[in-house]
């Protein structure tokens, strides 16, 4: 009877973690158009490629390279099967070699990251979309926040009262994504108090993916001598 019920738990275990869906962002490593099938999905150019819900396990994957440097015979740079691991946020790349390469994997409900450029455009979409709010420099790629979640964070704290609160919820998100100089300067005009303003600086400053780019978050800030303590605070780093 033991050996039964020990079975039928470890048969339901194992039925839970492979039924969590995951996510798959896949992108070139130079950055450049593609085509993309996935199992039995054809998704159009673009520069960067995103399935939802995916099942745990093995899936096929063919990358069809496009653009002014690609012959005229289309140049797959990938064909083949690929695993997904149950419940993860996956990014990856296929790199120079050819090779199809998770880069980062999160777990699932975890704020998803978002290649922040000048302009991106999807796969399958016929105009895609233009992330002109934000600007941010090579040093942010593949790192930073997205444009939605990021928004998310900002709606969060605006909808709370108290900045001690706020202040919890801040270093939360912090600490499981990269922000870029400019979405900090802006997280820190939703608090009111010049002492909260510098402790989230400072608890920020590890997880900025461009750091000399940092000084715009100075512009937050009322007074010098907030400043100056943020200066000597990095300067010890």
């Amino acid at each position: 009877m033991n050996k039964i019920k020990i079975l039928f738990f470890a048969l339901l275990f194992t039925g839970l973690t492979y039924s969590q869906s995951s996510y798959l962002q896949l992108s070139l490593y130079d950055d450049e158009a593609f085509s993309v099938i996935f199992d039995n999905t054809e998704l159009s150019e673009g520069n960067f490629a995103e399935f939802e819900n995916i099942s745990a396990g093995e899936h096929s994957l063919k990358v069809i390279k496009s653009g002014v440097n690609v012959p005229p015979v289309a140049d797959v740079v990938f064909e083949g099967k690929i695993k997904i691991p149950a419940g993860f946020d996956c990014y990856a790349v296929i790199d120079e070699y050819n090779q199809f390469v998770i880069y980062k994997k999160v777990k699932s409900g975890a704020c998803r990251c978002v290649c922040e450029c000048e302009s991106r455009r999807k796969c399958g979409s016929k105009t895609g979309y233009k992330e002109n709010e934000l600007q941010v420099t090579d040093d942010c790629r593949y790192k930073v926040i997205s444009k939605e979640s990021f928004s998310d964070l900002k709606s969060s704290i605006n909808n709370r009262n108290f900045e001690s609160t706020n202040i919890s919820v801040t270093k939360t998100a912090i600490d499981n994504n990269y922000f870029a100089s400019e979405q900090i300067k802006e997280l820190l005009g939703y608090f009111t108090f010049e002492s909260n303003k510098l402790e989230i600086a400072k608890y920020s400053y590890k997880k900025v993916c461009d750091k000399k780019n940092f000084f715009k978050v100075y512009e937050a800030f009322d007074f010098d001598s907030s400043v100056e303590e943020l200066k000597n605070y990095i300067s010890g780093k």
